[in-house]
């Protein structure tokens, strides 16, 4: 990582007007990393405008500088692009924009589907988030950790390992959430925060997609659910609130994969997919153009809800046969 970060340094102290980007269907992980990379530039003393697809999840209202993102942009084109957690340029929706000729794109990502667009690519797929590798990047740049950038990136390691529990935990990335809180974050709080915080339309949203929607195949080692705009309207509910869903599926005893289908509109469907065992989430999500890691992926299929679930299962269902038979 030196020589990138002792690149990206340069290229920060050269620039005027700095642009960092997260990707679209903003987490935590793209969130919490944006807003501190935003202000490790702000530090440097360069102008920074923070760019999020929308619509921008409002259940992290709270992390220190979110009132910031998508503000009016001053100071002309930017002259440098930072973009954080997103594998490929599809994913920035058209939040790019139309650069400049020759305007160098950094790419901070950790995803092991990562496609390296950037004109300088620093991608880290062993790391458990796009925050750990800022944090490991703020070191190397000797940037000062606040008490701000503290509370972005722990909320960035802390919801890409589902609150410590996925199997990206590792002894490093405790000592990186152990460090984070010495320099100011709060654990009990941000805990607080994104799991005990939830809606009571989120709630109403979560019994609908259950009772109605959920299924099970391939010995109960399969299971499915989606969330049709017909639920989320009786729920009153945006389609934001849908984040912890999956992860709910994915707490059944002894299943393989989880699947959870959003009809976004009547002709794109977002899948998220968890694995355990020996099945592989992004060989899966492969298959339909998405990616993202073994134990957890995506993909957007342009199909109707039903359509996209049909020839999804099958695909799982597949999977599922191979690795029983293996």
């Amino acid at each position: 990582m030196k020589a990138e970060a002792e690149e990206i340094r340069r290229l920060i102290e050269r620039s005027h007007q700095v642009v960092v980007i997260s990707h679209k269907d903003a987490d935590g992980d793209t969130l919490g990393s944006a807003l501190a990379m935003a202000e490790v530039v702000r530090v440097m003393g360069k102008q920074v405008a923070t760019r999020v697809p929308p619509p921008v999840p409002q259940q992290y209202h709270f992390l220190p500088g979110f009132e910031t993102v998508n503000q009016e942009e001053r100071g002309g084109p930017p002259d440098l692009v930072l973009v954080v957690d997103a594998s490929n340029l599809e994913r920035l929706s058209d939040t790019l924009g139309t650069l400049p000729e020759g305007t160098p794109i950094v790419n901070i990502d950790h995803h092991v589907s990562n496609t390296r667009f950037g004109t300088l690519n620093l991608v880290v797929p062993d790391a458990s988030s796009t925050a750990e590798v800022m944090f490991d990047l703020l070191d190397e740049l000797h940037v000062p950790v606040t008490s701000t950038i503290a509370t972005n990136l722990y909320v960035g390691v802390l919801t890409d390992t589902g609150g410590f529990r996925h199997e990206n935990t590792t002894f490093r990335v405790l000592e990186i959430a152990a460090d984070l809180v010495r320099h100011g974050a709060n654990p009990s709080d941000l805990a607080a925060r994104i799991y005990k915080s939830q809606k009571l339309t989120t709630l109403r949203l979560l019994a609908l997609v259950l009772g109605a929607t959920m299924g099970f195949d391939c010995d109960d080692r399969l299971v499915y659910a989606a969330v049709p705009q017909d639920l989320l309207r009786k729920a009153a509910a945006r389609m934001d609130e849908t984040e912890g869903l999956i992860d709910m599926l994915n707490s059944v005893e002894g299943l393989e994969l989880a699947i959870l289908f959003k009809e976004i509109e009547p002709r794109l469907t977002k899948i998220s997919v968890r694995s355990r065992g020996a099945a592989n989430a992004n060989n899966l999500a492969a298959v339909f153009g998405g990616g993202g890691h073994a134990k957890a992926a995506g993909a957007e299929l342009e199909m109707p809800l039903k359509q996209a679930m049909d020839v999804f299962l099958a695909e799982a269902r597949k999977m599922l046969e191979t690795t029983a038979s293996s």
